[in-house]
């Protein structure tokens, strides 16, 4: 009995340390499942679709952006992913991710799994409304954004990177990834962006998260463009969203 129960503890060790051994395999080495593939220096970037012969466009322009950032990204490649949508669901399963964002990313591989039906459906909807944002659409401002976590994963370390609220952490990825635009823009207009922010209008019922995701990053853009915050400021306790709410809307008034 004793040997039986043995037998079967081992043989069931052995189950989960197979599919252990798949599932890291699957994240760290996903590039099998992909049909094309196109190296561009230190990026390699594999797709579900045919990549087209401008992409190096759209790496010039991720390069321009990460160039820009306060803190440089590891010197490894970057390994981009662009899936299709049952691609996409599949890996933001295993990351235990939502399959609706636009694209999601592993730090300790340097890899961003990027959701090519939603980069598209971002830009439709969109029409150039909103600027230096990921709602524009822009691939490479996605992938940048990614890149942004994994840069502060490395600045701040892993667990205090996780602490950080939603504001802060997506705020700060949004706001580095559009640093060299908004720099390189000589209309940027910060009071304008936060109008559109207060327009009811152009929000609507049922875009409450798209809203919260816009003022983050307005938040930080404000932290950043005109207080002068770096990130080691920002992920402060005492800079709260609501502290920063208040001064950001008393700057706006006196604008």
């Amino acid at each position: 009995m004793i040997r039986r129960i043995a037998k079967w503890t081992l043989g069931l060790l052995l189950v989960l340390l197979a599919f252990g051994t798949l599932y890291v395999g699957i994240l760290v080495f996903p590039s099998p499942l992909f049909a094309h593939s196109e190296h561009y220096g230190t990026y390699r970037v594999y797709s579900d679709e045919p990549i087209p012969a401008d992409f190096g466009s759209v790496i010039e322009n991720l390069d321009r952006r990460l160039r820009a950032m306060e803190h440089a990204p590891p010197d490894a490649s970057q390994r981009i992913y662009l899936c299709g949508s049952k691609k996409y669901s599949f890996f933001t399963t295993l990351l235990r991710m939502s399959p609706k964002s636009l694209a999601t990313g592993l730090s300790v591989a340097n890899e961003s799994f990027v959701s090519m039906e939603r980069v598209r459906l971002f830009a439709a909807r969109n029409r150039g409304v909103l600027r230096h944002t990921r709602f524009e659409g822009n691939l490479a401002e996605v992938v940048a954004h990614e890149i942004a976590h994994f840069n502060s994963v490395h600045a701040l370390g892993f667990r205090a990177h996780l602490r950080q609220p939603l504001w802060k952490s997506e705020g700060w990825a949004e706001y580095q990834a559009n640093l060299a635009a908004i720099r390189a823009d000589a209309d940027y207009d910060l009071r304008g962006r936060i109008e559109q922010l207060l327009d009811d209008g152009y929000w609507g019922a049922g875009n409450g998260l798209a809203r919260r995701l816009w003022e983050s990053q307005l938040l930080v853009e404000f932290l950043g463009e005109v207080k002068g915050y770096r990130l080691t400021d920002i992920v402060s306790d005492e800079v709260t969203e609501s502290s920063t709410r208040e001064q950001m809307m008393a700057w706006y008034r006196e604008q």
